[in-house]
């Protein structure tokens, strides 16, 4: 995510991104760690299940349809949707591409529109009450929590928290938890901006933090993060994440200190310092199924471990950073020799840049 978020999202790749508090995260970059590296905030270093891999085929198919096409009416759209055919597929499609970043000056009204946000969520509602476990039913909820989370609308927040509550797949759950983080994120970026406000957010990511699932727990870490940059955000999640940073599962250390870092709360400092440490990325990655995942997945976590270094000490000139210091530079100096390949270059040249200041 560049910064990502850990090891579910640890890092990112866009080696320039700006975490600061007043920097707004885009949508886009908040989508979740089932495409190739693209930028931004993107929870990359996930576990890849068929269904979800199913999923993103549908968004990669987006801009010839609508090139061809022009515009669809959204609520016949959402109509297909509730249909058992092939067309379902194609229509998620052109509403998905409708509601892409980017796309606004084509459908300047799209993300705004309450009534089809509500659709959606009656659809999602529905279909999370029916708990069905075939691959079309568990992929068509994942697909309505994502869509749901472009909006600059509301109406879709209930149904998320719900979602992420009580749906019996994981990474249906994990998806409307990343889209709550993405409405957030767009919410910020509004003119006046807001924030999320529901009565069952707070006791809904104070249960998911607590949860016994490690990649939910990692999940929730990167969404109260970005919570965190909302200047109201309730202190109850900022204590929340404070706790997590101190996650036994260290994908969720390594996002809850990303979290805590753009806020320039020294509580992430150990966690920060860890994620330089060749033995613990060893021992982070070694479930990754190929040389090229792990290499992928420790840059990921460097990348935004540079960014969270770099934000704790700038915004505490004056704290005792050497053990963070030492381990930025113990980097720089052995990083040529890290198996199972060397740090790119762009990284260390970062962390040289950043031991010098």
């Amino acid at each position: 995510m560049s910064s990502s978020p850990a090891s579910e999202n640890p890092t990112s790749e866009n080696p320039t991104k700006d975490l600061s508090p007043s920097a707004s995260v885009s949508a886009d970059e908040l989508l979740p760690p089932i495409e190739p590296p693209s930028g931004g905030f993107i929870l990359q270093l996930f576990v890849i299940p068929a269904v979800i891999v199913l999923v993103v085929m549908l968004f990669g198919l987006l801009f010839t349809t609508l090139a061809t096409q022009g515009e669809q009416d959204p609520l016949k759209i959402v109509a297909a949707l509730r249909s058992s055919n092939q067309a379902r597929w194609q229509k998620a499609d052109e509403l998905a591409n409708m509601l892409r970043p980017g796309m606004e000056q084509r459908y300047p009204e799209l993300k705004f529109n309450s009534e089809l946000a509500t659709e959606l969520a009656k659809l999602l509602d529905e279909q999370v009450d029916e708990g069905l476990d075939d691959k079309n039913s568990i992929s068509l909820r994942y697909y309505l929590c994502r869509v749901l989370g472009e909006f600059n609308v509301d109406e879709g927040v209930d149904v998320l928290l719900k979602t992420a509550r009580e749906d019996q797949e994981r990474d249906v759950r994990r998806e409307a938890i990343n889209a709550l983080a993405v409405l957030s994120s767009a919410f910020g970026e509004l003119d006046p901006p807001k924030s999320i406000e529901h009565p069952q957010l707070v006791e809904t990511f104070t249960a998911l933090a607590n949860d016994e699932d490690d990649l939910l727990r990692s999940q929730t870490a990167f969404a109260l993060g970005v919570f965190a940059m909302s200047p109201d955000a309730d202190p109850l999640l900022m204590s929340e994440l404070e706790l997590l940073v101190d996650d036994l599962y260290s994908d969720a250390r390594y996002n809850a200190a990303l979290g805590l870092a753009r806020q320039g709360n020294l509580k992430a400092v150990a966690a920060v310092t860890e994620m330089f440490d060749t033995e613990a990325l060893a021992m982070n990655i070694k479930s990754e199924t190929s040389p090229a995942l792990q290499r992928f997945k420790r840059d990921t976590i460097l990348d935004n471990a540079l960014d969270a270094a770099r934000l704790l000490i700038e915004k505490n000139p004056d704290a005792d950073l050497a053990k963070l210091r030492t381990a930025v530079k113990q980097f720089a100096e052995s990083a040529a020799d890290w198996q199972p390949a060397p740090a790119p270059k762009s990284l260390v040249k970062r962390a040289r840049e950043l031991v010098a200041e």
